[in-house]
């Protein structure tokens, strides 16, 4: 039920009750799918920066979709504290026995590093990664099963006032303006969501256009290969592994951030019949190439480390600088792409599907699995790298409020919970978590690919 396809057969089936949509051509600026009008603009208003998730949809007509995004945003946030704590169960027998600091860069952050632990801590380092696998492939169920826990206990409190003649303002009744609410006009999804294009489509999507970005994708995460490759060469023979962990982690976040453009260009090839799956091909593509580049370059980085190590120091301290600087740059990211929408783009310029004030649902999800994909990955290298996430993550939720309610357009009105794509997307991220080569919590925990033999590696002595 948490993968099931909501559009699978659906235009085989529209084709044949030849059903007339009002389509809307790829790419028009004034769709009104994406008009803030047809969302009702009356109601946006001055919304407080405090206001809660509930009291967004139901005082400010913003839909469940928003509140849904913001509720992830703190079970995020509550989640990544939960890591913090597992963290701990290796962290603090470190802290007690003595880290070695033998070949680490400075004190801090290293002592944060699994590089400085000592080999006695190596059972509670395999406990707390254990914990941490469990958690990560039981995040999807449990975000699913927290929404559908808070939607049922909605209609109980809706059925247990409305037995009592009472008026309740609740979550499902948005769309109907019932128990004393404003009536919304709001976006029929269902009449905006086919696409139009100049020629006729026979299928759903064209397998030939989705060869090609395939394709093309491979290629682009191919060269991005050669590229980390010879960059961390040339950088740590030019100022060692830490000048080449910065810029590996620049190119890492150039390349993020081109590939999402990118996206949508390759996404225009594949001709999709409706709006939902448009995005839905995006947001995968988007975050397949950011889990496989980072993969490629932590391949990349290990195998040339092992060709050329002048610095006799243990290679988990470099991924662990990697892992830091990746998702210090981020979050960076995010702040420099907000300050670029409030300097060089106005309010008043026309609108387009994926233009920079518009807040996209589907874009800010995997911007949260992602970076919750580098927390999992980094934790094996650097448990307590978990705290700079939780700061992370608390920026992202307030930064995301102040676009949505002060920089970017009124977004359309949703009720999609997103919560069985983003099932999907974290049991994904969590297989590369415990398999990718060579970088996975299979090989992590075995010291393989040369860590075990390494003596600067002091973590695996004893085993």
């Amino acid at each position: 039920a948490m993968f099931k396809d909501p559009n699978e057969g659906r235009f085989e089936r529209e084709r044949r009750a030849s059903e007339h949509h009002q389509p809307n051509k790829l790419g028009n600026a004034v769709d009104k799918k994406f008009d803030a009008e047809a969302a009702d603009e009356h109601s946006w208003g001055h919304v407080s920066l405090c206001a809660n998730a509930e009291e967004m949809l139901m005082e400010h007509g913003l839909g469940q979709g928003i509140m849904w995004y913001f509720k992830f945003g703190q079970f995020i946030i509550w989640y990544n504290l939960l890591l913090c704590f597992i963290a701990l169960i290796s962290f603090i027998p470190s802290v007690a026995v003595g880290p070695e600091y033998d070949g680490a860069a400075t004190r801090f952050p290293g002592v944060f590093y699994l590089a400085t632990y000592p080999a006695s801590v190596y059972p509670a380092f395999v406990l707390c990664v254990t914990i941490m696998l469990i958690c990560t492939f039981s995040l999807g169920p449990a975000y699913r099963y927290y929404v559908l826990q808070w939607i049922t206990k909605q209609r109980e409190a809706r059925d247990k006032a409305a037995a009592g003649g009472q008026d309740i303002k609740w979550v499902e009744d948005e769309f109907e303006g019932r128990y004393g609410r404003e009536q919304f006009e709001y976006v029929d999804d269902t009449a905006v969501d086919r696409i139009e294009y100049d020629f006729e489509i026979t299928t759903r999507y064209s397998r030939c256009g989705v060869f090609q970005s395939s394709v093309i994708m491979a290629l682009i995460l191919g060269a991005s290969g050669v590229i980390t490759f010879y960059m961390q060469r040339a950088a740590r023979q030019a100022g060692g592994n830490s000048v080449a962990s910065f810029c590996i982690a620049l190119f890492v976040s150039f390349m993020a951030y081109l590939w999402e453009y990118v996206c949508n260009i390759l996404t225009r090839l594949e001709y999709w019949a409706y709006w939902s799956d448009y995005w839905k091909s995006t947001c995968i593509k988007v975050l397949l190439f950011k889990i496989l580049n980072i993969f490629t370059v932590f391949l990349v980085k290990r195998i040339e480390f092992q060709s050329d190590n002048s610095e006799d120091q243990c290679q988990l301290e470099d991924l662990a600088n990697q892992f830091l600087l990746l998702i210090a740059l981020n979050t960076l990211t995010t702040i420099a792409n907000l300050l670029y929408v409030l300097c060089f783009t106005s309010p008043d310029d026309e609108r387009s599907v994926d233009g920079y004030r518009e807040f996209i649902l589907s874009q800010e999800y995997v911007e949260l699995v992602y970076r919750m994909f580098l927390l999992h990955l980094g934790f094996l290298v650097a448990p307590m790298i978990v705290i700079f996430g939780l700061v992370a993550n608390i920026m992202e939720y307030w930064v995301d409020k102040y676009r949505l309610l002060r920089v970017c357009h009124k977004p359309k009105v949703t009720s999609s919970t997103f919560r069985g794509v983003l099932a999907f997307y974290f049991f994904l991220s969590a297989l590369f978590v415990l398999a990718s080569f060579p970088n996975g919590a299979i090989f992590i925990l075995d010291g393989s690919f040369g860590l075990s033999r390494d003596e600067s590696c002091f973590i695996y002595q004893g085993k």
